[in-house]
């Protein structure tokens, strides 16, 4: 094979694992993770069964690529290592990267929300959940610490409980919900809590 053909196929495969998982977005935020199958998802994306079982060994690493991707997009945002920025201005940040997706990416949320009613999600979440909470709340846990947080662990939990209410609001009645409003208030809040909590 010339390495033209090469990158070709490298090409191709790349644009049919993207039409997978764009697909399996779509159908595991409106139907519902367990409800959506292989053979819909196929359909959707346009390609075949055997296709996906090519980038996929199961329908939940289809979800674990959703997940995984998701979290690529916004962990830098906050978490790079390789940035001059201040702790403050990184949970800013972080926290902002979260509202824009409620605002722009409307299935992801619907996704998460479906996800906490699925019982299949949720027994992968005990076997496999637990490098994601690290990785979400062990960036996050360490941050806010640095902001003065005096328990860094219990607010890792609140600002995840923010996330998921603001989330299940906002995308009922977007045109109602005065997000940026209720998003400077809490931040306001834990600020300022923070700042006054002893040096740890």
């Amino acid at each position: 094979m010339s390495p033209r053909s090469r990158e070709l196929s490298k090409q191709m495969k790349a644009e049919s694992r993207k039409a997978v998982v764009s697909a399996a977005l779509e159908l595991f935020a409106k139907k519902g993770f367990s409800a959506t199958t292989a053979d819909e998802i196929a359909k959707k994306a346009k390609v075949s069964k055997g296709l996906i079982f090519t980038h996929f060994a199961t329908k939940q690493d289809i979800l674990l690529a959703i997940v995984d991707e998701q979290l690529e997009r916004l962990f830098p945002i906050a978490f790079g290592n390789d940035d001059a920025r201040s702790p403050r201005d990184k949970f800013l940040a972080l926290i902002n990267a979260w509202l824009n997706v409620m605002k722009d990416d409307p299935l992801l949320i619907r996704l998460t929300l479906q996800l906490n009613l699925d019982d299949a999600w949720r027994k992968l979440v005990k076997r496999k959940g637990k490098r994601y909470i690290e990785i979400y709340l062990g960036g996050l846990r360490d941050l806010i610490a640095q902001l003065g947080s005096k328990n860094p662990d219990l607010d890792c939990y609140l600002i995840a409980i923010f996330f998921d209410g603001i989330a299940a609001n906002y995308t009922v009645a977007p045109e109602l919900f005065p997000i940026d409003a209720v998003k400077d208030h809490f931040v306001e809040m834990l600020l300022s809590r923070w700042k006054k909590s002893p040096k740890r």
